[in-house]
């Protein structure tokens, strides 16, 4: 570790800097792949906060950032941004990594994230199938989502005719709007009556939307982009359907813990008041991700529900 930062010093010291460059160092608490190519990196004291790597950067030993609790060093610039989902569109803003060396101890394993807590950041290191993507986005001004965890983000329950029967074709969206991979396989979903496990290979990454279908015919109805993950449970959505006057749906993690929850009509699980049941044909729609006031009023019945998106 001191061998690297030595030698980074000395390049610093040998490298002419760019205009408006400083020194930065810390730890990173967060670390995030973003589809421009780029890397950001939340770094705690002693010069921390957010920067993020571009294919641009300088690196020296150990490669980019790749696992939190890496330590970083080096200099940086220019404002930069991560784009961290394209559909939606959502950019985190940080300082662009000029050049930079960091610490090469190990990552833990992808079991150590996924069971140290409900909910687990995982990245690059620990996920070994990942392989930074060739798309490339224009930076854009849009604030990062700033939710926080896993949400149950639309319900589809009160099925017309155009999208099928009920309860076949009802669905249930959820949202990782979180800044690191979740993996929410093993998770419950529970109506007022019935709860169905969800199957494994589900790692979300971050922004990225999961739709639970009751049997895969359901997706012939909807324009799901790729973006987004399917499963089918080839049952419906909850055991014996969700209820169209009334209802819950609650999501846990495996060990019991309500993570998100939203009920409407005359049940009260989750709110009271809970939201309006739906029209046929409309669903339930959180009204955005900057926050989770876990009120009715983050929701509102939809006329054109979006499966992915």
């Amino acid at each position: 570790m001191k061998r690297v930062y030595a030698g980074l010093g000395l390049a610093i010291l040998l490298t002419p800097l760019t205009a408006l460059a400083f020194p930065f160092g810390g730890q990173i608490s967060t670390v995030v792949p973003c589809y421009n190519q780029a890397i950001f990196a939340r770094l705690g004291a002693p010069r921390g906060g957010d920067y993020i790597w571009t294919p641009s950067t300088k690196t020296y030993q150990f490669g980019p950032p790749s696992f939190s609790g890496q330590w970083l060093l080096g200099l940086a610039s220019a404002p930069y941004y991560c784009v961290v989902s394209i559909e939606p569109v959502i950019v985190w803003p940080g300082i662009a990594i000029d050049m930079m060396g960091s610490s090469g101890s190990s990552a833990p394993t992808i079991n150590q994230l996924l069971h140290s807590t409900t909910q687990t950041t995982a990245t690059p290191a620990a996920n070994p199938t990942y392989k930074p993507p060739t798309t490339t986005q224009s930076p854009l001004s849009v604030q990062p989502t700033t939710i926080g965890h896993v949400v149950i983000s639309e319900v589809f329950y009160s099925v017309d005719t155009a999208h099928g029967s009920r309860p076949l074709n009802q669905w249930v969206e959820l949202f990782n709007g979180s800044p690191g991979y979740i993996d929410v396989s093993g998770w419950t979903i529970e109506n007022a009556s019935q709860q169905t496990v969800l199957p494994s290979g589900l790692n979300l990454a971050p922004a990225q939307f999961l739709v639970i279908v009751a049997t895969s015919q359901t997706t012939a109805h909807w324009n799901i982009p790729s973006s987004a993950k399917v499963t089918s449970l080839n049952s419906p959505a909850i055991d014996g359907g969700l209820g169209l006057n009334s209802d819950t749906v609650i999501l846990k993690s495996p060990n019991g813990v309500t993570v998100d929850a939203v009920s409407w009509g005359s049940n009260t699980t989750a709110f009271k008041p809970s939201v309006p049941a739906s029209l046929s044909g409309y669903s339930l729609a959180r009204k955005g991700f900057s926050q989770d006031t876990n009120t009715a009023n983050d929701w509102a019945g939809s006329a054109t529900p979006s499966p992915g998106k």
